[in-house]
Parts: structure tokens; C-alpha cells; sequence
């Protein structure tokens, strides 16, 4: 149940960052200290793909094992990416505390989907 709820509010809160990345890639680059608009609205689109993994996975009866790693894995990958992105320096102040706090999110999420992949009953 842990597994299957997280990756629904995970699915939930990547498909609306990702719709607000498409929607105003411009003047979020502005606030963030990003020079090319267009990468955010990349980003974006690849968020709401990465969305539509997740609530398939969560329909999915039982949860396969291999799906809930690589969403594990795709998380954890994303928080790697966004401290490397704040060491870099390229954000604004405001960017660099945005990106942190998704990355915190992100990592609270991943730790979420490894209990609930630990917890899920396995065939005898």
C-alpha cells in the first residue's frame, strides 16, 4: 500500500511541476537563473513521461519489481543531478533553493518507494 500511494503523490506532484515547466518555460528560466527557456519546456515534457510511468506502475496488480526500482533509481538520479546542478553555481539564489527543495522532495519520495518495495509480499 506504501509503495502504490507514494507513487500515485509522486506521479501527482511530477505532472504538475512539469505542466508549470511547459507552461511558462520563460519566465521560470528568468526566476531561476536558467539561460535557455527551451531546456525547461524539455524538462518538463520529460517530467509529465516520467508521470505517466509512474501511475502506470501504481495500476499495476502487483507492483512489477522492476518498475518500482527504476522509479527508485530515476529518482535518485534526479536528486544526483540537482546537487550537481547547484554546485555548478548557474542558478539565481531563488533556482538554487527551488532545486533543493524538489531534490529533498525527490529523495523523500525515493526513500518512501524503497520501504514500500521492501514491504511488498514475496511468492513463497
Amino acid at each position: 500500500m506504501l509503495l502504490r500511494s507514494t507513487l500515485v503523490i509522486n506521479g501527482v506532484s511530477t505532472v504538475l511541476c512539469g505542466l508549470v515547466l511547459l507552461a511558462a518555460p520563460g519566465t521560470l528560466a528568468e526566476l531561476l537563473g536558467v539561460s535557455a527557456p527551451a531546456l525547461l519546456a524539455v524538462v518538463g515534457g520529460g517530467l509529465v513521461l516520467y508521470a505517466a510511468g509512474l501511475f502506470w506502475t501504481a495500476r499495476r496488480q502487483p507492483i512489477p519489481d522492476a518498475a518500482a526500482w527504476a522509479a527508485i533509481v530515476l529518482d535518485l538520479g534526479w536528486v544526483v543531478g540537482s546537487v550537481a546542478l547547484i554546485e555548478v553555481g548557474v542558478l539565481s539564489p531563488i533556482g538554487t533553493g527551488l532545486v533543493a527543495l524538489v531534490a529533498a522532495v525527490v529523495l523523500i519520495f525515493a526513500g518512501l518507494q524503497f520501504v514500500g518495495v521492501r514491504q511488498m509480499p514475496r511468492p513463497a
